[in-house]
């Protein structure tokens, strides 16, 4: 008799979470087409737009296996372009140094 109860209990343990705070903040989406690292490194204002919607989903503490895969996605792409844009503008400054 203990061990169905021990399960009915399991069962009903995720009914307990809430959703509180999806709908106050208009940041927190995933209704956005996928995009490249490059379109991103080309398009410097979208990125800065995704860097919002990347850090409201991770301020939601959700797992990242959870969330929508556009938006995992698109969170990777930008931070590998935030990389590429960082290193050419290095590579820049070193050829400027050495005269290039």
């Amino acid at each position: 008799m203990k061990a169905p109860l021990a399960i009915l209990g399991l069962l009903l343990l995720p009914a307990c979470g809430t959703k509180s705070g999806e709908g106050s903040n208009p940041d927190f989406r995933s209704d956005m087409p996928a995009r490249s690292v490059a379109y991103y490194t080309d398009h410097r204002t979208e990125l800065t737009d995704m860097e919002k919607v990347c850090a409201a989903w991770q301020a939601s503490q959700r797992p990242v296996a959870t969330w929508p895969a556009v938006v995992s996605g698109n969170c990777n792409n930008v931070s590998a372009a935030k990389t590429a844009i960082s290193n050419q503008s290095e590579i820049d400054k070193l050829r400027k140094e050495a005269g290039s």
